[in-house]
Order: structure tokens, then sequence, then C-alpha cells
């Protein structure tokens, strides 16, 4: 079992957390047999982060990055594949599209132009199984998430007397890591799951040819999270997911076991 901790630190995941002693991880699949040494799962997550809590750390003599916006929302709707290894360590990732959204300006004239479409988005990671007391799991990841710059998402920021103060599209990225410990329990078909959870993400936003780069950060690093698991037939499971403190968002998945 110690090596599986001692590996788990170099696989990655992001945008949510999902139960850390999924059940997939436990059950056997359409095609797998039971204990067996490797199976397969795909599903489908949307996430919908209402507010990323992000603020700059460095001001501008022109404007304060921070009074331009309160709060940072995310959609994300990805595709998703894992590797179960002996019933203990899931190793996955994602791909699909986010959007992103600001809003909540801390004072009218302090204005920036905001502009945002889908664009792609993925994610790698992994959990594992650290202890079992009956039916009740104490299970851990450590996660990554990105979504790179696109030319279709930008800010444009304007001075006190709404003049543009660069008249060039300033696009940004994210990426952001997260570690997780949670318990779980297995009541039959429900598997309600609590933890805490470590986020660092940060928002980049690009320099312009009069504005430097922009970096936010999250304004908490510690988080809570929890959430529920049904396992439909043992092969098919749906989870529902409230993160709050550190991000305030929600999450729905599914996962098929093969």
């Amino acid at each position: 079992m110690w090596r599986f901790v001692l590996l788990s630190p170099l696989c990655l995941f992001g945008a949510y957390v999902g139960n850390p002693a999924n059940p997939a991880i436990m059950n056997t699949g359409f095609f797998s047999l039971s204990y067996p040494f490797i199976k397969a799962t795909s599903g489908y997550v949307y996430d919908y982060t209402s507010n990323k809590r992000y603020r700059a750390e460095q001001t501008n003599p022109d404007f304060d990055p921070n009074a331009n916006f309160q709060q940072f929302g995310l959609h994300s709707q990805n595709a998703t594949l894992s590797v179960i290894l002996v019933e203990r360590m899931e190793i996955f990732g994602s791909a699909g599209g986010s959007k992103e959204q600001a809003k909540g300006r801390t004072h009218p004239s302090f204005l920036e132009d905001f502009e945002s479409h889908y664009q792609f988005s993925w994610s790698a990671g992994s959990k594992v199984v650290l202890l079992q007391w009956g039916k009740t799991y104490f299970s851990c990841d450590f996660t990554y998430f990105a979504i790179p710059s696109s030319s279709r998402s930008f800010f444009k920021f304007f001075n006190r007397l709404n003049l543009p103060i660069d008249p060039a599209k300033q696009t940004f990225s994210l990426n952001e890591w997260q570690i997780t410990g949670a318990l779980s329990s297995r009541f039959a078909f429900l598997t309600p799951y609590v933890g805490a959870t470590y986020l660092h993400s940060q928002l980049h936003v690009a320099s312009g040819p009069d504005i430097g780069a922009i970096n936010y950060y999250n304004k908490y690093n510690w988080g809570c999270v929890f959430g529920l698991t049904l396992s439909i037939t043992g092969r098919f499971h749906l989870n529902v997911e409230r993160r709050v403190h550190n991000e305030f968002g929600y999450t729905f998945s599914t996962i098929a076991v093969f």
C-alpha cells in the first residue's frame, strides 16, 4: 500500500474533487472480474464554480487590479477516462471546454471589458485509498487543472475616465493544483464523503504594450468539500459535489466502469 502513497503525488488532476474513495475503485466493471489488477472507466463532468475568490498581488499606478472584479466564475464540461489498479489507485484525466465569467466591480469608475468563449481545458490525476475500516475509507488525491490562453477570451482595462489603458486585448490563462483528503462511507448504493482541500490557483493576465502581466491568486487556500455518490448496478455511478470557502462550486459527474 505504501508504494501507492509514494507514487500518488506524481499524478495530477483538477477542476473538481470527486469522491476520493470512488466506489468504482472497489467495484467490478461491465467486462472486468472481481478484484482485477486493472480496469478502466469513462464519464462526463459538469462543473460550475460561481466564485474563485481571486486577489492580485501587485498594483498599477493607473488602476487597482483588485477593483476590477470581485468574483470570477467558471463553467466546465469535460469527458473523463481513467485506469484503476488493484482496486486501490485510480489514474485519470479529462479534456473538454471551459468558459469564464468576471463580475462584481467594487467601484463604478473602474471598468473592464471582458469577453470569454468556451475554450479548451484539460486535467490529469490520481486517487488512492490509504486506509479502510469496514466500509469506511480514508483517501486522498493530488490534482491539477489548466485552461490555456485563447485569442477569443481577453480583458481590456479602462482608467477612471473610461479610456483604454492599453489598446491591446490581454488574454489570460488559468492553472491550479489541489490536495484533498476525505472520508467516505458506503451505505448500500450510497457513498457520502466529506473532506478538506488545499488549493493553489493562478489566473494569469498576459501583458500588453502599456500594461505588464497581472497575476491573480486565490484569496483563501483551505476549503471544505462534501458530496454523495449514487451507485447503479455497481458499474454506473452518479456524483454530486459542493465546495466551499476557498471557492464556491457545484459538480455533477457520471462514471461507467468497464
